[in-house]
């Protein structure tokens, strides 16, 4: 199998030769749609990763902001660019140069935040954003209703632009934020209009279940059972739902296994390499793809991240 063909084999739920495997960090902001592009395209060959998951990385400016936000009300009234947005325009064209340079050897997947991730980067600080949902929720629904609909058509305008799939980052489910009703009101709507216009598109849809710090990086993936998802992945050492459980939960192929806080920051080579083996061992090759709980810092030696990746290929 080349690599197309393994990673289609894992998200349609078969058995690859053998378990893909893939590990990413973010990059400098600053970064040129060319600069990172190639820092993308280098870390993919030197890991031989079997998916690019292009990174974005310009938190807190990911729209022009139109409006301040200084009260509920203030939501009703963001208005938005759609596609003529810097923002847009810069990872749409690391998605071109790398489908140009490798789409006929690897899947790409460009990430694409939750409105409501991007609504809190964007407009104003995280607590506040969260008193204005407690305040005013209808207000909110309302300006997150605009940034599903521009984040629907960008995932499209990725996939136009030869990308396999996204790679979305489902965020706001940690029980801390909102009960599992609030949540269902607030926040699944618009993560289901991403994705279905996104699978409308052509997209394998990878859905990364993210845990900030500021709440011990624990998320509620229960949650996100029945999204239209190829492939889900969560941080399996502190939502307390194992990959197993993972897989029966929600009936679909799943990634992950590697803590990023723990074992690949801290563990020997030989650490990292025997877990991976443990990993693929217990759970099995069908439909998984072997990776970490969520994105390993950009400090890590590239060793470790090798490790992982060639005990995964070399298992027997």
């Amino acid at each position: 199998m080349n690599k197309i063909e393994r990673m289609k084999a894992v998200l349609e739920n078969k058995t690859p030769d053998y378990t893909p495997a893939g590990f990413w960090f973010h990059f400098p902001a600053k970064f040129t749609a060319e600069e990172a592009a190639e820092g993308q395209l280098k870390l993919y060959r030197e890991l031989d990763n079997d998916i690019i998951k292009v990174m974005d990385d310009n938190f807190g400016n990911m729209f022009t902001k139109d409006i301040t936000i200084e009260k509920p009300s203030d939501w009703r009234n963001v208005t938005l660019p759609g596609r003529d947005c810097e923002q847009y325009r810069k990872q749409e064209k690391i998605t071109r140069i790398l489908a140009e340079q490798v789409g006929d050897e690897v899947m790409i997947f460009p990430t694409v935040w939750s409105p409501f991730k991007i609504a809190s980067f964007t407009y104003g600080k995280d607590a506040v954003f969260m008193e204005h949902c407690k305040q005013d929720p209808e207000s909110i629904l309302i300006g997150i209703g605009k940034l599903a609909e521009v984040l629907a058509d960008w995932a499209e305008g990725y996939m136009a632009a030869g990308a396999s799939g996204i790679y979305y980052s489902g965020q706001f489910s940690e029980p801390q934020r909102f009960d599992t009703d609030t949540w269902e009101r607030l926040v699944k709507p618009f993560d289901l209009k991403v994705l279905n216009a996104a699978k409308k598109a052509g997209a394998y849809n990878i859905v990364h279940i993210c845990g900030e710090k500021e709440h011990g990086f624990r998320s509620c993936p229960e949650r996100y059972v029945g999204y239209p998802a190829h492939l889900f992945n969560w941080d399996v050492h502190r939502s307390g739902i194992s990959l197993e459980e993972g897989r029966k939960l929600f009936g679909a192929p799943i990634m992950g296994g590697l803590d990023n806080h723990g074992l690949l920051l801290e563990g020997s080579l030989d650490e990292i390499a025997a877990e991976s083996r443990k990993i693929i061992r217990e759970f099995g090759k069908q439909g998984f793809m072997l990776g970490a709980d969520c994105t390993v810092p950009a400090t890590i030696d590239i060793a470790r991240l090798q490790t992982a990746v060639n005990a995964a290929k070399n298992m027997e």
